[in-house]
């Protein structure tokens, strides 16, 4: 039996807040300001904010029924969102090897092996986010190398991109890749010279061959992905996330946490239009059949936008690029859509009334996703809709104000420009740019804050201070003085930005009475300062909904 008393369920006292009391409206027009509540004070009700002040203000609200939290010497904030993550994808690789942070190659090997060794005779061998950048030799793994080391069990490694991934010969046969395999549309089967497939797979639709025979998961164990996943995501202040690339399983698997009390963040899923499952026509005839639409669901699990993946990823040749590779001159990179399967997508989602996410990462490829939404707004206007591009790794000025003009906005990702190491790959002008989230603060575009987790890690305070600091920390250089956002623009990327594009700004991403309790305590203060109290600031408390889901011990 729940009993309802008058007084506040919780306050919070003597804490500096950072309120990010600012409207979205108010950021396209070149404003980052908001108030910042010394020794202030929240009073919080039913899971919403009712009160915001000084601490002293608060204490009208306390009642024998209030827990008291003492916010001295911290800082409170709203709580982190992150506008493009892959949350199924980061609790499924919690729960198998991981192969991130390796600086040699050799290392691989040794982890497979040792990996492989407990595994149970037929058991897959499962591991992710290697990254072959990051080795001292370079070279992709092929299939004999895993052969070596898997002992006799099938095995596949997803990449730190999850746009390349690698399988032995067990894991090709069961799948039943042979020479005279075709590359599927949209992906390419790696080949020895003598036409062999080697095991290296690029993109959805070739590393499906293989996830397709990979044993399927139960509800539970989706389930379970989501638990690990929110744990740690908590750990990071993430309050809200933007999981894209579902599938209809992983939607469901989203209901039952739900219904199991297990979500520890707000979870707006986006509806995936994967190359690998079928063509153009296919998924045209999904969004004509889809049930649901933006915006379907509750306040802890709704319906985002539509995601499609458009191109692949600069480090492998596979962003769609204007002009041909700086490391490969043969090739511009391929689309995986073509324009006018592009534009049927979103003429079609805006008809049915869906919001629209584009993964692009190469300038032509976004100059073809602009292209696409302007032949959707003048079959309807979309600017209410608020479509998006996923990544803009090269943002291009000629294309800011045909995107405004349709608000057409984006989410980065600071972290991977500043860890992956694909400058090198790029030209100068392309690395200075690279993600450039102040370029969008200065010219009117919502840039929100993200970290395509699991391709880095998702703490919003190591995004915030790549976004600050632009440092490449594979080389020591600053990438594009003017691409830097202050401090307070950080902290508005993953909160008030972040929210525009669950369309939840109205009510999350600041501190302001009405809001969800949705708040994150911090050890210190880390707009003022070195940048480096960016990066070293910990999160002491999560609360979502007026609930601690995360305590430090």
């Amino acid at each position: 039996m729940y009993t309802w008393y008058p007084e506040a369920d919780t306050v919070i006292l003597h804490g500096t807040i950072y309120t990010v009391a600012i409207t979205c409206d108010e950021v396209k027009q070149g404003k980052s300001d908001f108030p910042i509540i010394r020794d202030g004070g929240i009073a919080i009700k039913d899971g919403t904010i009712i009160a915001v002040g000084s601490a002293d203000e608060m204490r009208r609200y306390q009642g024998e029924h209030t827990t008291v939290m003492d916010a001295t010497g911290k800082v409170v904030a709203p709580g982190f969102c992150d506008s493009h993550i892959h949350v199924t994808f980061y609790g499924n690789g919690l729960l198998e090897l991981d192969l991130g942070g390796i600086e040699h190659r050799a290392e691989v090997f040794e982890k497979v092996a040792a990996y492989a060794k407990k595994l149970a005779p037929g058991k897959w061998v499962l591991g992710n986010s290697w990254n072959h950048l990051a080795w001292d030799d370079k070279t992709l793994i092929t299939c004999d190398e895993l052969d070596a080391v898997t002992s006799g069990h099938p095995a596949f490694l997803m990449g730190t991109t999850y746009h390349t991934a690698f399988a032995n010969s067990e894991a090709l046969r069961l799948a039943g890749i042979t020479a005279q395999t075709p590359d599927p549309e949209g992906g390419t089967i790696g080949r020895f010279p003598d036409g062999r497939p080697n095991g290296v797979l690029y993109e959805n639709s070739a590393m499906d061959l293989v996830q397709r025979v990979i044993p399927e998961k139960s509800d539970d164990d989706r389930v379970e992905a989501l638990v690990v996943a929110g744990d740690a995501l908590a750990s990071m202040g993430i309050t809200s996330a933007i999981d894209a690339n579902m599938s209809d399983d992983q939607v469901r698997a989203y209901g039952l946490a739900y219904q199991r009390h297990a979500l520890k963040f707000r979870a707006n899923l986006m509806y995936y239009l994967d190359s690998a499952r079928g063509d153009a026509a296919f998924h045209l005839r999904r969004l004509e059949e889809a049930e649901y639409v933006t915006g379907f669901g509750n306040p802890f699990v709704k319906i985002n936008a539509i995601k499609v993946t458009l191109d692949g990823v600069p480090s492998m040749f596979t962003a769609a690029m204007r002009r041909p590779y700086k490391l490969d001159p043969t090739t511009t990179g391929p689309s995986i859509w073509t324009q006018d399967e592009i534009t049927a997508f979103v003429c079609k989602a805006n008809e049915k009334n869906w919001q629209f996410g584009i993964h692009v990462t190469g300038d032509r490829a976004a100059d073809m996703a602009i292209e696409a939404f302007e032949a959707a707004d003048r079959q309807k206007p979309i600017a209410d809709k608020r479509d998006y591009l996923i990544h803009y790794v090269l943002p291009q000025e000629d294309q800011w104000d045909r995107m405004k003009k349709l608000n057409i906005n984006v989410t980065m990702q600071p972290t991977i420009a500043s860890t992956l190491g694909e400058a090198p790959g790029l030209y100068d002008d392309q690395a200075r740019v690279n993600q450039g989230a102040g370029l969008m603060f200065k010219n009117g575009i919502i840039c929100g804050g993200s970290s395509d987790c699991p391709v880095v890690t998702p703490n919003p305070l190591t995004g915030m201070y790549y976004a600050v600091t632009r440092l490449d920390e594979t080389s020591g250089n600053v990438l594009g003085e003017e691409c830097k956002v202050t401090p307070e623009q950080a902290l508005i990327m993953w909160t008030k930005n972040s929210a525009y594009f669950s369309h939840d700004d109205d009510h999350m991403g600041s501190v302001e009475v009405g809001n969800y309790a949705d708040l994150v305590i911090v050890d210190r203060e880390f707009l003022t300062g070195n940048p480096e109290d960016i990066r070293d600031a910990q999160v002491e408390k999560t609360i979502l909904a007026g609930k601690v889901v995360y305590e430090k011990k």
